[in-house]
């Protein structure tokens, strides 16, 4: 079921409400013209947005059909609660199903990487090329076992969930707090671009706002494995293109509560996960962080523009 809403200006989105399964989705559209070429599907990723992806949508815009789907449970998409990554993966068949071209292509940022991954695995019919950026999980500990590693993002999930209920974080008092904050958390983002990005990440509640973004969706990882991920990642036919950061060991730090964090990809350790794809480009980013599209959008959308228009055959 497809409800569209049409913004005037001329650099505005065309914003749809698609159903997954009871789950309204809000999906952005830009450039409905060129879906006879192809559409491109840009996945966000953990409390983010949709709108974050825009700048690199907007250049993409030009040579493609773009779809910006925002998550369950973030900015206007509604909450739910089943988070389970194959729910997500779901929502995006819909969203290909509602408002897609013959043909697909997938981006996906962190969490929409791992999403893109497991639709271009199950569907490998039907994507013709995959970008996946930063979402290959974390690294691993030097001189870690993998099951070592794995337990403990398990562990850390599974009480990061439990102390997000049923309590609520102290509001957010103004937009100028919410920007502080998002700037403080991404120092290599631009200010003008945080603050076009901030009322997408905040809704209001009694005594000022909070993050849009739903708490319980994080559980979407307890009991991802890299040997689970590694199995839709041999089973994906479409060319790939992997870009990671190379400051992202701060986010992972960060994300296991640990600020002794000291894993960080090396080149073996990439080289691995890189070669159990079919057919696979990767682009590391020296300046960048987990927030690839925060720390370098220009680059990152030029990236993804030759790659894209190369494999779709569009150069």
């Amino acid at each position: 079921m497809l409800s569209p809403t049409v913004n005037t200006s001329d650099q505005s989105p065309l914003v749809h409400r698609v159903d997954s399964n009871g789950v309204a989705l809000t999906v952005l559209e830009l450039a409905p013209e060129n879906k006879a070429t192809a559409t491109l599907v840009l996945h966000h990723g953990l409390r983010d947005s949709a709108y974050a992806l825009l700048p690199i949508a907007s250049m993409l815009s030009e040579h493609f059909h773009v779809l910006l789907p925002e998550l369950r449970g973030h900015g206007q998409s509604d909450a739910s609660d089943a988070y389970g990554v194959f729910d997500l993966v779901l929502d995006l068949h819909e969203v290909v199903a509602t408002l897609a071209g013959s043909r697909l292509a997938l981006f996906g940022h962190s969490l929409g990487g791992h999403i893109v991954s497991k639709y271009a695995a199950i569907f490998p019919e039907r994507v013709e090329a995959v970008a996946i950026i930063e979402g290959l999980g974390p690294p691993k500990r030097a001189h870690e076992a993998d099951e070592v590693a794995e337990m403990q993002v398990l562990q850390f999930m599974i009480l990061n969930r439990l102390r997000q209920q049923p309590r609520r974080s102290r509001p957010i008092q103004n937009t100028d707090d919410a920007l502080d904050r998002l700037l403080r958390n991404n120092p290599r983002l631009k200010r003008t671009q945080a603050a076009d990005l901030v009322p997408h990440l905040l809704r209001p509640i009694a005594g000022g706002f909070e993050w849009a973004f739903d708490s319980r969706a994080s559980s979407v990882f307890v009991g991802a494995t890299r040997e689970n991920d590694a199995k839709f990642w041999r089973n994906i036919k479409a060319p790939c293109l992997v870009v990671s950061g190379k400051l992202s060991f701060e986010y992972w730090g960060a994300e296991m509560g640990d600020e002794t964090f000291d894993g960080h990809f090396g080149e073996n350790e990439m080289e691995q996960r890189i070669n159990l794809f079919h057919e696979c480009e990767h682009h590391w980013f020296e300046r960048s962080g987990h927030m690839v599209h925060y720390d370098e959008p220009s680059r990152l959308a030029n990236v993804c523009l030759t790659f894209f228009s190369g494999k779709l055959s569009l150069l």
